[in-house]
């Protein structure tokens, strides 16, 4: 039906407004780039370079507790060096290097040894930083990647939900001294996480 009438002008003018305004505001609220901003609920979309720490604790052989790591597959029976071993873990992101330390989130995911002289593992971890602390950022984010064990590896990083809606960056994960035996025959290990996102 066209636009007749002794207002045809005026209501034709008013429609193609608000056809422009409604398919303007459809556009900008589909395009990502318009929006990593706000669901960061940053400014800019900002997000700074972020440090903590993980105590990954290795369930011993005859260990019912304390642990937060332990071996979910693998071929049987084992091979040499572990090779096929898969372990799964849900360990603790802390602010410092201590157990007592405030607790910022978690790190869950798992890895699995892949090469048959041993050394080297592939990490697949998700962060999840779903409290309100000090850390001031809510959300998760992932990497995935090989580490060399004992060694200052990196991993990409994917976002996201929350704050880490789309980001992107490096995740460097760096073991700080040496293996140790809990009293539950666990192997207690500490490391450092530095997240570098890419604004």
């Amino acid at each position: 039906m066209g636009c007749l009438g002794p207002f045809s002008a005026t209501f034709c003018s008013k429609d193609i407004f608000v056809f422009i305004l409604c398919l303007h505001l459809f556009v900008s609220l589909n395009d990502p780039r318009s929006y990593v901003g706000e669901a960061r609920n940053l400014p800019g979309g900002i997000i700074p370079t972020l440090k903590m720490y993980n105590a990954l604790i290795i369930q011993g052989p005859n260990s019912t507790e304390g642990f937060n790591a332990v071996q979910c597959g693998g071929p049987s029976p084992a091979l040499p060096n572990m090779f096929g071993a898969i372990f799964c873990f849900d360990m603790p992101l802390l602010k410092k290097k201590n157990l007592d330390s405030e607790l910022l989130g978690r790190v869950q995911g798992s890895w699995t040894a892949t090469q048959m002289t041993g050394g080297t593992i592939v990490v697949s971890e998700t962060f999840i930083l779903t409290n309100s602390t000090s850390l001031g950022y809510r959300g998760t984010f992932s990497g995935l990647g090989i580490e060399v064990i004992g060694q200052k590896s990196s991993k990409p990083i994917t976002g996201g939900t929350g704050d880490f809606e789309l980001a992107s960056g490096v995740a460097i994960t760096t073991p700080i001294g040496t293996a140790q035996n809990d009293s539950f025959g666990n192997a207690f290990f500490w490391f450092k996480y530095e997240f570098f996102f890419h604004n």
